[in-house]
């Protein structure tokens, strides 16, 4: 667990931060940098890799996880704010133990319809989720390269990284990869990665009235994920704001000014 930098801030200033499926939480270093004069930042530098909490079914132990990191380093409420796969974390801990929060931001983490999680349950017991998620693609992706530069600019052609703001690539190759005898190669495992996308919670809806936190969803005016979802019914049954910033799924790595500053003032918002 990483602690933010200053360490004589308040309870009320202390944000847990939780990451997007495959990007380890320092990818995120460019959008802890407008925070971090604000807000005490700390996280876990990727779920899903303690084998004491392995990747299961609607992440019940990778919910663990998240919640034994914040019983263990804090000792009063805090700010939960998770992107995509962390958002739904932070989401599942605060409906088990709300009172370890003083609000949770979801970057992009749809709670997903009742008539979506029924698709997504059918998928998973005909085992057809492969066709309808990263999965696959996630599983046999590209892993070595001979160096970070190469590394780089491998990424920097793919569509999906397109849009990244440009320090925040050179970030993930920073953070995201690990050297090895054989060479660079991603530092958060495919096979991980695939099998996190491939248990995706079906049960989200049946959390409903389970806590009366402050939830804000921030969300990318043109991301997949969002339309899929069904946002109406999070929208009418879970949020107390629902806010979007032009961008993909990925926007807290495509804009990471605009992400926090519009982060602040939600948490401004939510703390009057």
């Amino acid at each position: 667990m990483s602690q933010g930098v200053n360490e004589s801030m308040s309870q009320f200033n202390r944000i847990h931060f939780a990451h997007a499926n495959g990007f380890p939480a320092r990818t995120y270093t460019k959008l802890f940098s407008f925070l971090e004069k604000d807000f005490s930042i700390d996280f876990l530098e990727r779920h899903g890799h303690n084998p004491k909490f392995p990747v299961t079914d609607n992440w019940d132990f990778l919910r663990d996880e998240l919640r034994e990191a914040i019983e263990n380093n804090y000792s009063a409420p805090i700010i939960g704010i998770g992107h995509s796969l962390g958002g739904i974390l932070h989401f599942l801990v605060a409906c088990q133990k709300p009172e370890l929060y003083q609000q949770i931001i979801l970057l992009d983490s749809p709670i997903i319809s009742r008539l979506s999680s029924r698709g997504l349950q059918i998928l998973k017991l005909a085992k057809l989720i492969d066709r309808y998620s990263p999965s696959q693609m996630t599983r046999f992706r590209r892993n070595l390269w001979h160096s970070k530069t190469e590394a780089f600019e491998h990424f920097k052609q793919k569509p999906k990284f397109d849009a990244f703001d440009e320090d925040v690539l050179h970030d993930y190759i920073e953070y995201g990869t690990t050297e090895t005898e054989k060479g660079i190669k991603l530092f958060f495992e495919p096979r991980i990665e695939a099998e996190i996308y491939r248990t995706i919670p079906h049960h989200l809806p049946k959390f409903l009235g389970k806590t009366s936190l402050p939830i804000t969803y921030i969300g990318g005016t043109n991301s997949r994920e969002g339309k899929l979802a069904r946002l109406g019914f999070m929208k009418k049954h879970f949020l107390t704001d629902f806010l979007q910033i032009e961008g993909s799924h990925l926007f807290p790595l495509e804009s990471p000014q605009t992400t926090a500053e519009i982060i602040k003032q939600v948490i401004k918002n939510q703390s009057k």
